[in-house]
């Protein structure tokens, strides 16, 4: 039994198929057949059934890759135990995040972890929620960056998903907007004005007190601002990702609380259970943590 053959039963369960594990792990898919073969006859059991649709695992072949899945991690803790006991953190770390938290607290957190460990790897995807869930679940980043309901509760057992913080929505006017002036706007009052929304949740919400005039869906983007700017219409970010933002700061767009309802999130992380929590990930975790401590 060699450390590859583990790793391979892994790929090919995650990815349902010998042809795309052979081609995420550069190695030919013979190569790979062969192993599974000989890791069969030595184990003296079948581990995958294979069709044209791929490969499927046995109720043999689920138990030997759940226990091939910790033996992995124990061999990756290992590497890394020895490297970090040098201070030198490799590899890589893939990250999926929604569009408020890279506005945010990303930027300085991956400045200081690059500093500190500029020997890893870091790959980050901006998605939104459905996006960056999907991507987590089938294993293809390290970790995931979300915002969700405060009261939301993770449905996906094969998850862990830790609070990072809560935050404020906020409602952004343009400065030439009569609203300009206050600083606060029911949500009755929001209704009457052509809003641009980027998520569901905030049209549920909306829903409960009447029917939106939603001008347009659109995500964070800097067109939502310039929308704003003009005063087509009103939007709506988190207070942390607007805090450091140019049109904020120049006064172009003025930030308005909202009343009549809870209008906050709840960021978070999530990653998988079977996945190893690397030590790469600890500290890159520990210093999200930090620099969301200097925002509350």
């Amino acid at each position: 039994m060699r450390i590859e053959q583990l790793l391979y039963i892994i790929e090919i369960n995650q990815t349902g198929s010998i042809s795309l594990a052979a081609e995420k792990l550069h190695v030919s898919q013979p190569n790979i057949s062969q192993a599974i073969g000989s890791l069969e006859e030595e184990l003296g059991v079948k581990l995958f059934n294979r069709s044209r649709i791929g490969a499927v695992p046995t109720e043999d072949g689920k138990l030997i890759i759940t226990k091939a899945i910790e033996i992995m991690n124990k061999v990756e803790e290992l590497r890394e135990t020895a490297n970090f006991q040098f201070n030198q953190l490799s590899g890589s770390l893939s990250i999926a995040a929604v569009p408020s938290l890279c506005l945010s607290v990303l930027p300085p957190t991956l400045a200081i972890f690059k500093d500190k460990y500029a020997d890893v790897d870091l790959v980050m995807l901006e998605l939104d929620y459905p996006q960056v869930l999907q991507e987590v679940l089938c294993g293809q980043v390290d970790i995931g960056l979300v915002s969700v309901s405060r009261d939301h509760e993770c449905k996906y057992p094969q998850l862990i998903m830790e609070h990072l913080m809560d935050c404020r929505i906020m409602a952004y006017v343009s400065r030439k907007s009569p609203l300009s002036h206050k600083s606060s706007i029911s949500i009755k009052e929001l209704l009457e004005h052509p809003l641009l929304v980027s998520s569901d949740y905030l049209i549920k919400t909306f829903k409960k007190h009447g029917e939106p005039n939603i001008l347009f869906k659109l995500g964070n983007s800097e067109a939502t601002k310039r929308f704003i700017t003009e005063g087509i219409a009103i939007g709506f970010y988190t207070e942390t990702g607007m805090r450091k933002d140019p049109y904020v700061e120049t006064g172009q767009i003025i930030a308005l609380e909202i009343t009549g309802e809870d209008f906050g999130v709840s960021f978070r992380t999530i990653r998988l259970k079977s996945r190893h929590l690397s030590q790469t990930c600890k500290e890159f975790t520990k210093e999200l943590k930090a620099s969301i401590a200097t925002l509350l």
